[in-house]
C-alpha cells in the first residue's frame, strides 16, 4: 500500500544508495526533506479523496535526462544530398534564436555528414536515450548567436531534475553542476602599436573563450570582446600598414560583430570589414546526453569552435573569435578515436599576426553514477 508523502523517512544525509529527495510541502516543520526509492518512484500514487491513480508503471522514456524519443531514431547515412535535405528540414533554426533540441531513441552520424543547425542560434541540446555514434560531425562551431548570455546549469547525478535542490539543500559546494556561465572568458586587449595579436582568455568551468586582438602595424589592433553562455567572443580588427590607422574593438560582449580593421576585421557575427575571411562566426553552446554507449569514430568530430580572423596582404591580422561550450556525457562505454573540442579560432594571417581566440570549455565524461543509470 503507498504511503502520503507525510510518512516517508527523512532525508538529510545523501547516500549512494538509489533513493532521490523529494520535498513534502505541506510539512511545517523545520525539514521538509524526505525521500522515496528509485522502484517505489515508479508506483508513485496520489490520493485524493478516496481515489489512487498511479502516476506511471512502466519505463518512460526521459524520467532522467536522456529525452523522450519524440524524434525516433536518426541514422544519417545515404547520399550527401538526401542528408543536407533532411537536416536543413530537421535543424532549422532562427538566427539567434531558440536552442535546437532533439531527443533520439539512438544516433548514427556517418563519415562526411556534417550535423548542425541551419543558422546561429542560442545553442544545441541532443539527448539520446541508446546508443550514439559520430562517425561524422556534431557542430556548434561558426554558430555562437549573438544574444545577452544567461546562467544556466544541470546535474549529472542521476536522476537530474534535482540538481538545483541538491546543490542548495545537501552538496553547497555544487560540485555535482555542470555550469554555463551568462559571462565567458575576457577578449584580448588591444596590442602596441606595431605589436601581435593577443590571444583571448580561455575559458573554464563552464566559460566560453574571449576573442583575440588583431594585429598591429603603424596603428593598434582592436581588442578581442568577452564571450557569453552562447557564443564566444569576437575579435578585433587588424591595423593598416600606412598611414597610421588604429583597427576597430569587437563590437560587444554578447557574440557581435567583429572589430573592423584598416586591414582586416575580427570573427565574429558578422565578421568585421576589410581583409579576406575564411570563415564567420564564433564558438557556440553543445550539449550531448547519451544514455547508452557513445563512439566517436576515427574521422569523428564533435566541436564548438571559434573561427579565424580574416587575413591581409599587409598590415595586420585580425583576431580569432572564441571557443564555445561543450558538454559530452555517455551513461556506457567511451570509444574515442576522434576529437571533441571548443578551440578558439586562430589569429588572421598578415605580416603581424592577429591573436587566436581563447578556447572554451569542453568537457567529455562519464556520468556520476551515484545513482543508477537507467529506469
Amino acid at each position: 500500500m503507498p504511503q502520503p508523502i507525510s510518512q516517508l523517512a527523512e532525508y538529510t544525509i545523501i547516500t549512494g544508495s538509489a533513493f532521490v529527495p523529494i520535498i513534502d510541502v505541506n510539512e511545517t516543520v523545520s525539514s521538509k526533506n524526505k525521500k522515496i526509492s528509485i522502484d517505489d518512484l515508479r508506483e508513485v500514487y496520489f490520493k485524493s479523496g478516496v481515489l489512487l491513480s498511479s502516476s506511471f508503471t512502466r519505463h518512460t522514456p526521459g524520467f532522467y535526462y536522456f529525452g523522450d524519443n519524440r524524434d525516433g531514431s536518426l541514422n544519417l547515412t545515404g547520399s550527401i544530398a538526401s542528408v543536407r535535405t533532411f537536416v536543413s528540414r530537421s535543424f532549422a533554426s532562427t538566427q539567434d534564436g531558440a536552442p535546437v533540441i532533439k531527443n533520439f531513441s539512438s544516433l548514427f552520424i556517418s563519415r562526411s555528414v556534417v550535423l548542425s543547425p541551419t543558422r546561429r542560434c542560442r545553442g544545441m541540446l541532443i539527448f539520446v536515450d541508446g546508443d550514439a555514434t559520430i562517425s561524422g560531425s556534431l557542430r556548434m562551431t561558426g554558430r555562437g548567436a549573438k544574444f545577452t548570455g544567461s546562467d544556466a546549469s544541470f546535474t549529472t547525478i542521476n536522476p537530474p531534475y534535482l540538481g538545483d535542490y541538491w546543490s542548495t539543500q545537501l552538496f553547497p559546494s555544487a560540485s555535482y553542476l555542470s555550469r554555463v556561465s551568462a559571462v565567458g572568458a575576457a577578449g584580448a586587449p588591444a596590442p602596441a602599436v606595431g605589436g601581435v595579436g593577443v590571444a583571448g582568455s580561455a575559458g573554464i568551468l563552464g566559460r566560453s573563450g574571449g576573442g583575440g586582438s588583431g594585429g598591429g602595424a603603424s596603428g593598434a589592433g582592436g581588442a578581442g570582446a568577452t564571450g557569453t553562455s552562447f557564443s564566444g567572443g569576437s575579435g578585433g580588427g587588424g591595423s593598416s600598414p600606412a598611414p597610421i590607422s588604429n583597427a576597430g574593438n569587437a563590437g560587444s560582449s554578447f557574440g557581435g560583430a567583429g572589430g573592423p580593421g584598416a586591414s582586416s576585421g575580427g570573427a565574429g557575427n558578422p565578421n568585421g570589414s576589410g581583409g579576406t575571411a575564411v570563415g564567420e562566426g564564433t564558438g557556440g553552446l553543445l550539449i550531448l546526453i547519451v544514455r547508452g554507449n557513445l563512439r566517436i569514430g576515427p574521422n569523428g568530430s564533435i566541436a564548438a569552435n571559434g573561427i579565424a580572423g580574416n587575413n591581409a596582404p599587409s598590415g595586420g591580422g585580425a583576431g580569432g573569435s572564441g571557443g564555445g561550450v561543450l558538454y559530452v556525457y555517455y551513461g556506457g562505454t567511451l570509444t574515442n578515436n576522434g576529437t571533441a573540442t571548443a578551440s578558439g579560432g586562430a589569429g588572421g594571417s598578415a605580416p603581424s599576426l592577429g591573436g587566436a581566440g581563447g578556447a572554451g570549455t569542453a568537457i567529455i565524461s562519464k556520468l556520476n553514477v551515484a545513482f543508477p543509470v537507467g529506469n
